[in-house]
């Protein structure tokens, strides 16, 4: 039964036990207890066991508000929202109560506020002047230092504005120039063909920047784009998001479009959709190769775990209740590629590398599709499920016909079943690399205040530790550091291929990177991914991480100076 231990060990019993004495097998057992209670009759005992096993050997990781909620009275269970904006004061008041009541229940909130009308316009009932869509987004932020100095968690947000709406600029210059919106992540939606805006960029036209159909206004093309990528390379703001792709690969594109991105980027949703997340730890099926039969059982019974915290969860607004019962999304994702792909003996960057993620994500599109065509023979279709409509997905083009004839011959339980969430701190409980993230680093210097003093430690990643206790080579270890922009590109996109819901990957932008370099690598990858997260190296002050060379993390090791590597997502409100 695996255990987790050190740092891991620390932040497993600080954030996701029930009481401070229970132990590992105790909160999994209690989580499957819970998640099984959505069975029926004999059933119920049946999958508490699987669910229990599979816990118990980490072979799955659900997210942190499952670990947290499960058992406790009115548990909620999801990580994440997506809220509609109006363009009213009662729709205001109505983003502003939604985004304050989710908070509560420790879940993050993405709204796109494209909605609302562009600031100066009049205001026909009234005589007034509009102040905009980045009024309402100051408002929002501004209850979230509320919630903060109550002593909450710190409000997980997107905010987010179509790449054409008249206020683009000044939601660029918010953050960047004001030094505001600091509670959010901002992103940019392209809600039209990206290519179509990246023809205008090389050949210096106009945007025009519409409301409702009208044009409002008009920027260059290129001098938009340069100030989202000269942003990007300052702070990591903006992201970039492609609602355009997003929704041309929907499976639920009959019923309602697709709006935004949860927080961390890694699922688009539906106004009141919720993230329901868990992963499968990749290097737990690296043992004298890999293990094909194993991973195949462990998503088969992620799925249902998965689809059975939608039924026993407590939902913070029946808006949400009600959609998540209609379509039934989930996201099933993976943590620990590198350290799979270290354990293979490949290359982070290598073509063998890429050859093989491509191979397992291929296996684990497939694995889940057929889990929930199988739940669906036992427990019904989504409710708003439409065959003929479904089978056309863009997305769904893409299964095997035997998985599309099975699909039409039984319908399916889930909407969308596979994501790539950045998976935090559950990494660090799991003691494997984040999400698909390359290692930071084989070894690195973590500072941080403890009251007025700075310390600091050396922590080593245990696979590198492991590695070198076992004599096995470490030629092939790379660390962010060691990739250039394509390399993380290029990643995220053989993982997008197969992914129906979206990726959470970090794009690490070094010092030194030009505006020519990035602008050109967005124009080539972004049509083909749903959206595009970047972390400008030193942009943040006090960067608490200094990553130490192979030769160093050597030394740490044979110093004995080791503990462990937990994985981090940009801002701090990723926690999956």
């Amino acid at each position: 039964m695996f255990e987790p231990s050190n740092n891991g060990k620390e932040i497993f019993f600080k954030r996701y036990t029930i009481h401070e004495g229970e132990t590992w097998e105790e909160a999994c057992d209690r989580v499957a207890s819970f998640i099984a209670s959505a069975e029926d009759g004999e059933k119920r005992q049946v999958y508490k066991q699987k669910f229990k096993e599979l816990l118990q050997e980490n072979l799955f990781m659900p997210g942190g508000r499952i670990w947290y909620g499960s058992g406790r009275p009115r548990g909620q269970l999801l990580n994440c929202f997506v809220v509609p904006t109006q363009d009213s004061r009662e729709g205001w008041g109505k983003a502003v109560s939604d985004v304050i009541v989710i908070s509560g229940t420790g879940g993050g909130v993405g709204l796109n506020f494209s909605p609302v009308r562009p600031r100066g316009l009049p205001i026909r009932g009234t005589g007034g002047i509009t102040t905009g869509a980045v009024s309402l987004m100051e408002g929002i932020n501004g209850f979230g230092d509320i919630i903060k100095a109550g002593g909450g968690r710190r409000t997980a947000l997107m905010f987010g504005l179509n790449l054409n709406h008249p206020d683009i600029l000044e939601f660029l210059d918010k953050k960047l120039d004001l030094k505001q919106l600091n509670n959010a992540n901002i992103s940019v939606v392209f809600n039209e063909d990206p290519e179509d805006f990246f023809t205008k960029v090389k050949s210096n036209e106009e945007l025009v920047l519409t409301f409702n159909g009208k044009e409002i206004g008009r920027v260059k093309a290129k001098t938009l784009f340069e100030k989202i990528v000269v942003n990007a390379l300052k702070q990591g703001d903006p992201g970039v998001l492609n609602g355009y792709y997003a929704n041309r690969m929907s499976n639920v594109w009959y019923w309602k479009n697709l709006i935004i991105t949860n927080p961390c980027g890694e699922i688009w949703l539906t106004e009141y959709d919720c993230c329901c997340l868990g992963s499968i730890v990749l290097p737990r099926f690296v043992e004298g190769g890999f293990q094909w039969s194993d991973l195949e059982e462990a998503v088969k019974t992620a799925v249902r775990f998965l689809d059975n915290v939608l039924t026993v969860n407590t939902y913070p607004l029946q808006e949400i209740k009600d959609t998540c019962g209609n379509i039934r999304r989930i996201g099933l994702g993976v943590m620990g590629l590198h350290d799979m792909l270290l354990k293979m003996g490949f290359k982070y960057t290598s073509p063998e590398g890429l050859e093989f993620v491509d191979r397992v994500m291929k296996f684990i599109k497939n694995r889940a599709y057929e889990a929930s065509i199988e739940l669906a023979k036992e427990k019904g279709a989504f409710p708003v499920f439409d065959s003929e409509k479904f089978l056309k997905s863009n997305f769904i083009k893409t299964l095997k016909p035997t998985i599309r004839q099975a699909i039409k011959k039984y319908g399916i339980r889930n909407c969308a079943l596979l994501t790539l969430p950045p998976t935090g701190t559950t990494s660090m409980v799991s003691g494997v690399s984040s999400g698909i993230e390359a290692v930071f680093a084989p070894a690195y210097i973590r500072k941080w205040w403890d009251g007025d003093i700075r310390k600091s430690e050396v922590l080593v990643h245990p696979l590198f530790e492991q590695f070198v206790k076992d004599g096995v080579d470490t030629s092939h270890f790379q660390g962010t550091y060691d990739l250039s922009l394509r390399d993380h590109f290029e990643m995220q996109r053989v993982c997008q291929r197969h992914i129906d819901n979206a990726v959470s990957k970090t794009i690490n932008v070094m010092p030194g990177v030009s505006v020519e370099e990035l602008s050109e690598l967005l124009m080539e990858y972004l049509p083909e991914l749903k959206g595009v997260t970047m972390y400008a190296e030193g942009s943040r002050e006090n960067q608490p991480l200094t990553p130490l060379s192979v030769e160093e993390a050597l030394t740490a090791v044979g110093n004995s100076l080791a503990g462990t590597l937990g994985g981090a997502c940009r801002s701090g409100v990723c926690d999956v």
